[in-house]
């Protein structure tokens, strides 16, 4: 079963680094297309579209951030602050596992949410940002609940 998970979270980290990848690209290309939305109305003379261009670069430089640094350590922290999984035979083990696939899933799953959000951002779509920026609370949450059921479990059926 070790085999099994290890093969499991190597996938995911792989899937992270091409979301990270994908995420930097279509943030050079959102912040490219705010660059020339900014440099058009200044063209024009509409100082207003100006400053809406320049927030929504400086917003997507934000979500971009947040993505390639802010979601490694929130994970980080989550796994850190997830409840510990009796070491009793295989319940435990399978505890441990279970968290160390949660945690892959749960980056990429973040990982996507502001990849979403970047793009719908480059395109202007400010609901769809906001949708999935929420996304990533409920990741968290989903961690939280998830790596509770083993300790329960093992508790309940009086295994440790």
């Amino acid at each position: 079963m070790t085999e099994v998970t290890s093969f499991i979270v190597d996938f995911l980290r792989a899937a992270w680094g091409a979301l990270a990848l994908a995420l930097v690209a279509f943030s050079v290309l959102a912040m490219l297309a705010q660059v020339l939305r900014a440099a058009s109305a200044g063209a024009l003379g509409a100082g207003l579209w100006v400053w809406e261009a320049v927030a929504a670069l400086i917003g997507i430089l934000v979500l971009a951030a947040f993505g390639i640094w802010g979601v490694p350590a929130i994970i980080a922290a989550g796994m850190a602050a997830l409840p510990g999984v009796p070491d009793c035979g295989p319940l435990g083990e399978l505890g441990h596992l279970a968290v160390e696939i949660i945690g892959g899933l749960g980056a990429v799953r973040m990982l996507k949410a502001v990849l979403s959000s970047v793009v719908a951002a480059g395109v202007g779509a400010g609901m769809a940002a906001a949708s999935g920026l929420m996304e990533v609370g409920e990741v968290i949450l989903g961690m939280t609940a998830a790596s509770a059921a083993l300790p329960i479990a093992a508790h309940f059926l009086g295994v440790c």
